[in-house]
């Protein structure tokens, strides 16, 4: 491959993405083929227990898709409990809610559902990754070495945003290293409010990561959206997000931040452009390139975007996950004004920020600057930081966390997902393979890990997949979408 050039088609993104894969590109699964294997599964599933079934993946998407289309509430002791008795249909099942409605479920559809995707998933882990399992479509954005694809897999249909880099610019960039981290730190973690990584491969001259596809654009877009349009720029009015959504894109960084920390990592770039928003306007933290890391103590580095910098990353200091906390406090002076809150020159920047000195002339509410003055906060051991701290702090007092981290929130701005600027054909075919750049063997042997599959992540797409065609039917209804593809 030559070039990242490929035709573009000027439709809205959002219609693309619901349309889907057409038909004639699908490869669906061949059920039918595998009828003793799935005979056989379903068998072994009918042996365990309710919550040895639960505890797969696939499990528990089945168990959760099944009360939700039969209108269960399952988070109670109590067999068919519905949702329509002071229940909360986005509350997690529990054991004893499980245990009681188990004969219907192992009854009903979705258990032989649930035994034909795990057949279908052993299928698809013995394959290699590669381009012939996905069709790509059209591009979505550019950055320095390559672009990023809406592709369909041509299994499932799940879409996804896949990251094209070529390996000569990426050489020539000097940014194989950070290239090799984000496929790394991607491959140890996995979170609903962080950029996933389901599939990485290669060619001679390509390399490809598959991520969550977010749509919606990032934080910086949508805050650009909210100036008023006038010819004079000093005439442009900015119009604050709605109440709480601010409150809203914190918890969710934070748990993002959380997920990056755990595995091990300092993410170090933590900025509006940085945060990703589905087309249902939920958050995901993405680009782990300059993200270190900490699992063998602290370090000493200034990594990131000044202004977002913390004083001890600037001074050099010892530090391990504080300057994602200090950072976070930033971007949530930034999501309230569009304004930073350290001006002027890099130098005067740097040395405001080592001061701590944060003016808040914006109408910032009292609870958003203490929270604010908390993160950034310049003695690290006084710092807030973690998610069990910050459910500790008044400026999130009533915040549902719980229901934030099982999806049940729904974000309070939904983005226009046909409104994205997306790059032309001739900026993605500039992405060629320089001629004065050797890859050599040497290279190519950083990437000999490369390809990668995450499992448990398919049993999300594949209930994509089960959920389009609605496998799992309600009462009464015919369901079935599979019966006309598989």
């Amino acid at each position: 491959m030559d070039a990242i050039g490929e035709s573009v088609e000027n439709v809205g993104l959002a219609q693309e993405i619901q349309k889907g894969l057409a038909k004639s590109l699908q490869k669906p699964p061949k059920f039918s083929e595998w009828a003793g294997e799935i005979d056989a599964k379903k068998a072994e599933l009918m042996g365990m227990a309710p919550m040895a079934v639960y505890g797969l993946r696939m499990g528990a998407n089945c168990v959760k898709e099944w009360a939700r289309t039969q209108g269960y509430d399952l988070s109670q002791a109590r067999r068919r409990s519905s949702a329509g008795q002071d229940s909360d249909p986005f509350a997690e099942p529990t054991e004893g809610g499980i245990t009681a409605n188990w004969d219907d479920f192992k009854a009903s559809p979705a258990m032989d559902i649930l035994a034909k995707y795990l057949v279908f998933g052993s299928k698809v882990k013995a394959e290699p990754v590669g381009p012939k399992l996905f069709e790509e479509m059209r591009p979505l954005g550019k950055g320095a070495f390559g672009a990023v694809f809406l592709t369909f897999k041509k299994d499932t249909g799940a879409p996804f945003a896949t990251k094209k880099m070529v390996k000569a610019i990426a050489k020539q960039n000097k940014m194989i290293k950070d290239v090799l981290i984000e496929r790394e730190v991607l491959s140890k973690m996995r979170s609903p409010f962080c950029v996933n990584l389901n599939y990485a491969y290669q060619d001679n001259d390509t390399i490809f990561l598959v991520l969550t596809l977010c749509p919606g654009g990032d934080l910086g877009f949508l805050l650009s959206k909210q100036w008023s349009e006038a010819k004079k720029k000093e005439d442009r009015k900015f119009t604050p997000l709605p109440d709480g959504a601010v409150k809203f894109y914190t918890a969710s960084m934070a748990l993002g931040l959380q997920a990056i920390h755990d595995a091990g990592y300092v993410y170090r770039d933590l900025k509006p452009q940085n945060v990703l928003l589905d087309g249902e306007g939920q958050v995901r933290i993405s680009d782990m390139g300059l993200t270190a890391d900490i699992s063998k103590g602290p370090i000493k580095q200034c990594s990131g975007t000044r202004g977002y910098w913390s004083p001890e990353t600037i001074k050099k200091e010892a530090y391990t996950t504080e300057p994602d906390w200090w950072s976070l406090g930033v971007t949530m002076f930034v999501l309230f004004s569009d304004k930073m809150p350290f001006k002027g020159n890099d130098a005067e920047k740097d040395a405001a920020t080592v001061a701590g000195e944060i003016e808040f002339s914006h109408g910032e509410p009292d609870d958003l600057q203490k929270i604010i003055k908390d993160l950034c906060t310049i003695d690290m051991s006084q710092r807030t930081k973690g998610v069990e701290q910050l459910k500790k702090h008044p400026y999130f007092n009533g915040f549902d966390w719980a229901r934030l981290a099982g999806g049940g929130m729904e974000a309070m701005v939904k983005p226009n997902v046909n409104d994205i600027n997306a790059p032309s054909k001739n900026e993605i075919a500039a992405f060629k393979k320089p001629k004065d750049v050797e890859w050599t063997s040497d290279d190519q042997s950083a990437f000999a890990s490369w390809d990668y599959m995450d499992q448990e992540l398919w049993y999300d797409e594949a209930m994509f997949r089960v959920r389009k065609f609605k496998e799992i039917p309600p009462p009464g209804g015919g369901g079935g979408g599979c019966c006309t593809i598989a």
